[in-house]
C-alpha cells in the first residue's frame, strides 16, 4: 500500500450535504389527491410565505388554477411545507372535480380578472402518469 501525503491538494472537493435539488419547477398530482409543489416552483415564485391556496377548475378546458393567499377563505385549502416544498391535501378537490389526470405538470402564470393571479395546470399536458 502506498501513501503520499500532499500538501498542496490538485482537488477541489466539495462536502455533500445530503441535499440535491433536482431543479425542476413542475406541479404534480399523485392518486391519493396529494398535489406536491416542487422545490424549484416554490424558489422562483416565493411562495414559501404563504398559508393557504384557493383551486379553481375549469372542465371545459381541464385546467387547474392555484391562487395562494395568507388568508383563510371559503374553500382554502392550508398549504404544508417542508423544508425546501410544498404540499396541498387535496382529495376532496380532485374527486369532487373527478380529475382522473395524474403526474408532473409545467405550469404558467397568469392574472384572471375575477380572481386574480394564478398559477394554471393543464390536465392534458402531463409528463408522465404516476
Amino acid at each position: 500500500m502506498h501513501v503520499n501525503i500532499l500538501v498542496m491538494s490538485e482537488f477541489n472537493f466539495v462536502k455533500f450535504t445530503g441535499y440535491y435539488p433536482r431543479g425542476d419547477t413542475k406541479i404534480s398530482i399523485n392518486k391519493s389527491g396529494l398535489i406536491r409543489l416542487s422545490s424549484g416552483f416554490c424558489n422562483i415564485t416565493a411562495i414559501l410565505n404563504h398559508k393557504y391556496v384557493v383551486l379553481y377548475y375549469d372542465n371545459q378546458r381541464r385546467a387547474i388554477a392555484l391562487k395562494f393567499t395568507n388568508k383563510k377563505e371559503d374553500g382554502s385549502l392550508m398549504l404544508t411545507k417542508d423544508k425546501y416544498a410544498m404540499t396541498i391535501s387535496g382529495k376532496t378537490f380532485i374527486n369532487a372535480n373527478k380529475i382522473r389526470e395524474f403526474g408532473r405538470f409545467e405550469w404558467e402564470k397568469q392574472i384572471v380578472p375575477t380572481i386574480g393571479e394564478v398559477y394554471i395546470i393543464k390536465l392534458d399536458k402531463n409528463e408522465k402518469n404516476l
